[in-house]
């Protein structure tokens, strides 16, 4: 079974020789910035993808039989000092990160089909690392999942969160004080009474 929803990049993907590409949306309050881990620009969804090559880098995704919602750190060095203070000013915390990753045709320099998306999640803390006048950004993401609650309930409120004006659960309070009938009388499911066998009636005392 492929990993990929598109069956020319998963045919790609068992090639010997390929070229693979990682692209990144990050959603920054000034603006996005869209780049890849190759050289030149690239195209994609009416964007382009400017190239960073060497210069920046993503953790490996681990992958594991656990459901764990498993966080990234982006990697940008050789960046001038000049940059750095509009860097830390930057509102970056809780605003979205998108990787995808795509193939190459080597001939024509264009993708094989649409890159897929391989990583969400939410910024979540930069740090600098500055020496000789140059520095290293790292940029950690916490993925998605971890900011979603981990239980729900069956509630009218949380429905709405997820789906404004769906009214599923609008009724669910009413459950609490329902009554079942049985035959035409209530249920009850109270207990300690006493039983008396009808065969048996009181002695009459002289």
């Amino acid at each position: 079974m492929t990993r990929f929803v598109s069956n020319d990049n998963a045919t790609e993907a068992a090639k010997a020789s390929i070229v693979v590409v990682v692209l990144a949306d990050i959603d920054f309050a000034s603006g996005v910035i869209r780049v890849h881990d190759g050289a030149g620009s690239l195209s994609f969804g009416g964007n382009t993808y400017s190239g960073i090559g060497r210069f920046g880098g993503v953790d490996i995704i681990d992958e594991s039989v656990d459901i764990v919602a498993r966080g990234i750190k982006l990697t940008l060095s050789g960046v001038d000092s000049v940059f750095i203070t509009p860097a830390m000013t930057e509102i970056y915390q809780n605003r979205p990160v998108t990787l995808y990753l795509g193939f190459i045709n080597q001939a024509t320099g264009a993708f094989i089909d649409t890159p897929e998306t391989i990583w969400e999640g939410r910024m979540n803390q930069m740090t600098f690392n500055i020496d000789k006048g140059s520095a290293v950004i790292e940029l950690t993401c916490e993925h998605r999942l971890r900011r979603e609650p981990r239980v729900a309930r069956y509630t009218n409120q949380d429905q709405q969160v997820v789906h404004p004006n769906d009214r599923f659960f609008d009724l669910i309070h009413t459950i609490q004080g329902f009554v079942g009938k049985w035959g035409a009388r209530d249920t009850n499911y109270g207990g300690g009474g006493i039983y008396i066998d009808p065969n048996t009636r009181p002695t009459q005392q002289q």
